[in-house]
């Protein structure tokens, strides 16, 4: 008898690891982007486009490696590698450099990357970190620029540069 109830017990216990134990562990960068973006503000090519020609104050920030932005970018934009933006968006000492003044936390930010992946995940970092008007561009520098070639320089799926 104590068998039994010790066997239906390390059975339950489990089934209870199994069916909880992958909650919110996902495959690669795209899954999480996925389950991100329901909490994400998106932004279009023909939105940001009316936010440039009306000259209009937003932060517009590439998350891409150097060698991306180098080859192609949206004009004033910012490059803050993925790696690096939790801690260069509030320092004061790199946007003196970039000529311009450090985010404030209801500034209008809008993020780019590569196709829009990093771009979602990198916009929930920031509103983490308390910023309140963040925006992923919808399709990344490839929705802006279709012929640009968004070939396999940088994965979007993490890792350096991902």
């Amino acid at each position: 008898m104590k068998k039994s109830i010790k066997y239906k017990w390390l059975t339950a216990f489990f089934i209870l690891i199994l069916f909880s134990g992958c909650e919110g562990i996902y495959e690669n960068g795209r899954e999480l982007a996925a389950d991100t973006l329901p909490h994400i503000q998106q932004i279009t090519i023909k939105e940001l486009n009316a936010k440039i020609e009306n000259s209009e104050d937003f932060f517009l920030i590439d998350i891409r490696q150097p060698r991306e932005f180098e080859k192609s970018n949206i004009p004033y934009s910012t490059s803050i590698p993925r790696g690096l933006l939790e801690f260069r968006i509030g320092d004061k000492t790199f946007w003196e450099e970039e000529q311009w003044h450090a985010p404030k936390k209801d500034d209008e930010i809008i993020i780019y990357c590569k196709k829009g992946h990093r771009g979602i995940i990198a916009a929930k970092t920031l509103m983490e970190l308390g910023y309140s008007n963040v925006k992923n561009l919808k399709g990344g520098i490839g929705a802006w620029d279709p012929d640009f070639d968004t070939g396999n320089e940088a994965s979007e799926e993490g890792g350096c540069g991902g």
